[in-house]
C-alpha cells in the first residue's frame, strides 16, 4: 500500500547487518570502509520516473499541533518533524533498522575509536534564501544545538534571544563536541566519547538550517520560518490551523533512496492541524485531506473496507506510552517506592489499550517497545494486573482505607497529575484515575493549555506525568532515565548511579551483545523501582487515498518523506 524501496530486492552490498551497523561506531576502519561504501554507491534509484505527472496539492491531516515552534533544534514534537523534514533536510536517511542513505551527506567513515565522524558533503546545494550549502552550515547546525551546554559550563549566561534551548536534538547528539572543517564540502563532527546511536540519532530533529537565515531573521522569527535546503520551501504557518508548504523548484539533489532526485512532484502540501481522531478521519473519507496520521479506532475498520483508502500500519521503536512517577517529590507518595510498586499491579492494561485506543495498540511491559532493539521479554513477568496484590502491598506500607481512599499519619494517599488539555491525554489520565481509585488512591487530572503545563513541569510540582517516543535507538532509555537528562525529559527525576553507568556504557558499547545486556538489566532495573508504568507500544496507522502514490513511511513509523510522493488519477 506503501510505494517504498523493497531492501530485499537491492543489491547485497547496499544492506547491512544489524551487528555491523552497531560495530560500526567503534570497531575501526573496516566498519568505517563499509560505512563509505554503502554511502557512495551509484545512484541506483535516482531516474525520474517517466509516469507520473506533476502538480496538485497534498493536504495532511495531523493528529496534534506544534509546541510553538518550527525550528527542527528547537521542537521536541514530531508533529513539527513530519512538516520540516520535507524543508530542512538532515545529512543521512534512516529507513529501516539496519541502513542509511545519503541526504545532504555522500558518504561518511567512522574513525578507530569511534568518536570521529567524516562526512563528505554534496555540491551544488543551495538553501532556500539562495545561500550556498558548505561544511559550515553543518557546524553551525550542530553547535547551536549544544551552545547553551557549554555557555552554562562556562559559568556564562545564556542569552534565549540569540542562543536556543534545543529540544529533542540535544539528546539525539548527545556525545557531540565540536567540528573540524576540513573543506568547503568536507567536515569532522568530533565526539567526547564513543556514541553507537550518533547516526541513527541523525534525523529530523538533526534537519540542516541556514546559518545566514538564522542570523538575518534572529530565532524568534526563523522559529516561525524556517529555512533549509529541502524539496519544498516553507510559506505560511496559521496557529492552531495550517502549515503550508510549497515545492522548491530548483531542488536537484534527492537521496539515491529515492525514484528520482529533481523537484518534487508535488506544487504543495497543506498540514491541517487537527486533533480529533473522528474528525481528522472523517476528512480523509469526504476527500478534504488526502493523508492523516493516527486513524480513529473505531472508524478503522470502515477505512479498511473501503477501496478509495489504504491503511499504513507499522510497529514502532522507541519507548511508548509509560507513566513516570515523580521520585524526587520529597515527603509526597509519589517518593515512595512500596506505593509504587502497589500501583504497578493496578493498571488493567488490556482494558486501557480498547478504552482509551480502542484497541489497537498493544500493552506494554517494558519502556522499550518491542521493535525496539534489546527489548527485554523477561520484562513480561514483572508484573501483571492484580488488584489483590495491589491492595496488599498497599496495606503493608501502611495505608489503610477510610472510606474510598487511603490515609496513613492523616494524610490522603493522592497524587496531583498535570496534563496538556488534548484528547489523548485527557483520556489516559482518566482511565488511570479510575484504575488508581479501586484501590483508594485519589488522583487530581489537571488539563492545562501547553504553556500552563510546561511551566507546572518545569516546578516540579507534580506526581505525575507521561511520555511517549518514537526512537530508532534503545538509548532513548538514558533521555528518559538519565540523571543528566533531570530538568529535560528525565520527568521522573529519577536518580541511580548504577543505571547511570549502564546508560553510558551501553551508548559507548561496540556490539550488540553488551549492549543488549545492559539495557536489558536497565529495563527491569527501573521496573524493579517502579519509576514507571509502561502503558501500551503504540502502532502507526496512517490512512491515504490511494490515489495518493509515491509517500513513505519511515523506520519509525512516524515521519512520512514525501520526496516522491504524487497523486495520480
Amino acid at each position: 500500500m506503501v510505494s517504498r524501496t523493497d531492501s530485499s530486492r537491492l543489491p547485497t552490498d547496499l544492506r547491512l547487518d544489524r551487528r555491523r551497523l552497531l560495530a560500526g561506531a567503534a570497531a575501526g576502519l573496516a566498519a568505517a570502509a563499509s560505512w563509505s561504501q554503502l554511502a557512495s554507491l551509484p545512484a541506483y534509484a535516482a531516474v525520474a520516473r517517466q509516469d507520473v505527472t506533476p502538480g496538485g496539492t497534498l493536504t495532511y491531516g495531523l493528529g496534534f499541533d506544534f509546541d510553538g515552534t518550527l525550528d527542527p533544534q528547537v521542537t521536541n514534537y514530531d508533529s513539527t518533524i513530519r512538516v520540516m523534514l520535507n524543508v530542512c533536510e538532515p545529512l543521512i536517511w534512516m529507513p529501516t533498522a539496519t541502513e542509511f542513505k545519503p541526504a545532504l551527506a555522500d558518504k561518511w567513515e567512522i574513525s578507530p575509536d569511534g568518536k570521529t565522524y567524516t562526512f563528505s558533503l554534496k555540491k551544488g546545494v543551495t538553501f532556500h534564501d539562495g545561500t550556498p550549502f558548505t561544511a559550515d552550515a553543518v557546524k553551525f547546525t550542530f553547535d547551536r544545538v549544544v551552545e547553551s551546554r557549554n555557555l552554562t559550563a562556562q559559568g556564562k549566561q545564556v542569552d534565549p534571544a540569540k542562543t536556543i534551548t534545543p529540544g529533542q536534538s540535544f539528546n539525539q547528539i548527545d556525545a557531540y563536541d565540536h567540528a573540524e572543517i576540513v573543506d568547503d564540502h568536507t567536515i569532522k563532527l568530533i565526539l567526547s566519547r564513543p556514541f553507537a546511536p550518533f547516526l541513527s540519532g541523525l534525523n529530523g530533529y538533526l534537519g540542516i538550517v541556514s546559518p545566514t537565515a538564522v542570523q538575518k531573521m534572529g530565532l524568534a522569527d526563523f522559529g516561525r520560518a524556517p529555512v533549509g535546503t529541502g524539496p519544498f520551501i516553507f510559506k505560511e504557518w496559521v496557529d492552531k490551523d495550517h502549515v503550508t508548504i510549497d515545492k522548491n523548484p530548483n531542488y536537484n539533489w534527492g537521496s539515491s533512496f529515492f525514484k528520482h532526485s529533481g523537484a518534487a512532484y508535488l506544487d504543495s502540501m497543506i498540514y491541517k492541524i487537527i486533533p480529533d481522531d473522528s474528525v481528522r478521519t472523517g476528512t480523509l473519507t469526504s476527500g478534504e485531506t488526502q493523508y492523516i496520521d493516527t486513524v480513529d479506532p473505531l472508524q478503522l475498520q470502515d477505512l479498511q473496507d473501503n477501496e478509495d483508502i489504504a491503511v499504513i500500519k507499522q510497529g514502532q521503536p522507541g519507548s511508548g506510552y509509560i507513566l513516570l512517577f515523580n521520585v524526587a517529590r520529597t515527603g509526597m507518595p509519589s517518593a515512595d517506592k512500596n506505593v509504587r510498586q502497589a500501583l504497578s499491579y493496578a493498571i488493567d492494561k488490556d482494558a486501557m489499550n480498547k478504552a482509551v485506543w480502542g484497541g489497537i495498540f498493544e500493552p506494554a511491559a517494558s519502556p522499550l517497545m518491542k521493535p525496539t532493539f534489546a527489548y527485554e521479554p523477561k520484562t513480561e513477568q514483572v508484573y501483571s494486573f492484580d488488584l489483590n496484590k495491589a491492595n496488599q502491598l498497599l496495606d503493608e506500607a501502611g495505608w489503610t482505607k477510610n472510606g474510598d481512599f487511603r490515609e496513613k499519619d492523616g494524610k490522603k494517599l493522592a497524587f496531583y497529575w498535570p496534563t496538556q488539555d488534548r484528547p489523548n491525554d485527557k483520556a489516559m489520565a482518566t482511565f488511570v484515575q479510575g484504575a488508581f481509585r479501586a484501590v483508594g488512591v485519589d488522583v487530581t487530572v489537571d488539563p492545562l493549555e501547553q504553556g500552563a503545563y510546561v511551566d507546572k513541569r518545569k516546578s516540579g510540582q507534580y506526581d505525575l506525568a507521561f511520555l511517549w517516543f518514537s526512537y530508532a535507538d534503545p538509548d532513548v532509555l538514558r533521555t528518559i532515565f538519565y540523571s543528566g537528562n533531570i530538568g529535560n525529559f528525565n520527568y521522573a527525576n529519577y536518580k541511580d548511579p548504577d543505571v547511570d553507568k549502564m546508560l553510558l556504557d551501553a551508548a559507548a558499547a561496540t556490539d550488540d551483545a553488551t549492549r543488549k545486556d545492559l539495557y536489558s538489566k536497565i529495563q527491569l532495573k527501573t521496573l524493579e523501582d517502579a519509576v514507571t508504568i509502561p502503558f501500551a507500544d503504540s502502532i502507526t496507522y496512517n490512512a491515504k487515498l490511494k490515489k495518493v502514490d509515491g509517500d513513505f513511511l519511515d523506520f519509525l513509523a512516524s515521519y512520512v518523506w514525501m520526496n516522491d510522493a504524487h497523486i495520480t488519477e
